[in-house]
This record gives C-alpha cells, sequence and structure tokens, in this order.
C-alpha cells in the first residue's frame, strides 16, 4: 500500500541528508550512511513503483510482470501480483510437457524452499534431466525462494499388455 504524501516528503529529506552526509570531510561516517542513503533512495523507487502498480491496473501490472527485469523489480517490492505458487504452477507445466512427465508437483513453498515431488519413469539420465529443469525453471519463475527441494516418488505401474493379447486367437 503506497504511502501518503507526508511520508515520502520525510523519506526524501532523509535521503538528501544522507547523500549531503557523505560528502569530503565525513568519512567516519561515510558507510553507514552511504548504506541507509541508499536504502532510502530503493524505498523511495519502491514507492513510486507502489502507486504506478495501483493505477495500472491488474491487466497492466501482469503484463509488467511477463518481462524478467520488470518482475524481480516488483518481487522485490512485494508488488508481484502472481503468486509464487501460481508462478511456480506454470514453470512446472512447461517442464511437464517438455519431457512429458505427469507427475511433477508443487508440494509446498514454506521457509524460501519449494518442495516438488516427481515420479519418472525411465533412465536415470533422463530422471537427473527433469530434476535438473525443474529446479532450474522453479528458480528462474521465483527468484525470491532460497533452494528447491525435489522428492521422488515411485512412479506408479503401467498396464503392460501381454504379447499374445496382441494376436488374434486363430494366428498364436
Amino acid at each position: 500500500m503506497p504511502r501518503d504524501d507526508e511520508q515520502v516528503r520525510d523519506e526524501i529529506e532523509r535521503a538528501e541528508t544522507l547523500l549531503s552526509d557523505l560528502g569530503p570531510g565525513n568519512e567516519p561516517v561515510a558507510g553507514a550512511h552511504a548504506i541507509e542513503a541508499v536504502q532510502a533512495v530503493v524505498g523511495l523507487y519502491g514507492e513510486c513503483l507502489a502507486r504506478m502498480v495501483e493505477r495500472a491496473g491488474p491487466d497492466l501490472v501482469r503484463e509488467f510482470a511477463r518481462d524478467e527485469l520488470v518482475s524481480h523489480l516488483l518481487l522485490v517490492h512485494d508488488l508481484h501480483p502472481v503468486s509464487v505458487e501460481d508462478r511456480i504452477g506454470e514453470a512446472l507445466a512447461e517442464v511437464r510437457t517438455a519431457f512429458g512427465a505427469e507427475s511433477l508437483r508443487l508440494l509446498d513453498v514454506q521457509a524460501g524452499v519449494a518442495v516438488l515431488e516427481v515420479a519418472v519413469r525411465g533412465c536415470q539420465s533422463t530422471a537427473a534431466q527433469l530434476r535438473g529443469s525443474a529446479r532450474e525453471v522453479v528458480l528462474a519463475a521465483a527468484p525470491e525462494l532460497d533452494d528447491v527441494e525435489i522428492r521422488a516418488v515411485a512412479p506408479e505401474p503401467s498396464t503392460v499388455i501381454p504379447v499374445e493379447d496382441l494376436f488374434p486367437v486363430g494366428e498364436r
């Protein structure tokens, strides 16, 4: 929620004071003030962005969020219009399609970690590629996460048709 104009004016004044304290002769306090000044400026940019998002409406904000750089900026200021779970779900749908992996799903997101469940048929290298791709797309879709945990589960057994059932009775 955007701050009111009086709060913003106070923040601008604070940033200006901090920046002026970075001048020559103030070396002992310059480091701490530099960090505070950057934080104040970033906060002001976030405030500007919040006001723009508020006025833009949900469709335009979703369009903004499709741009990788803008998406990161929206995340920094907690303004991203798409939940982390929905972003992960969209990313996993792409991996499912690429690998034909029906059993790849998000179990939970907690304390900066997305927990995925995957069941893969086939060779170990395919399973490793699937896990690597899933990890990569999840972290790209949700850069605010610290990690991705992947839990492997045994795939459900497939129905095998006996060879003799493939031929008509007279041809056996």
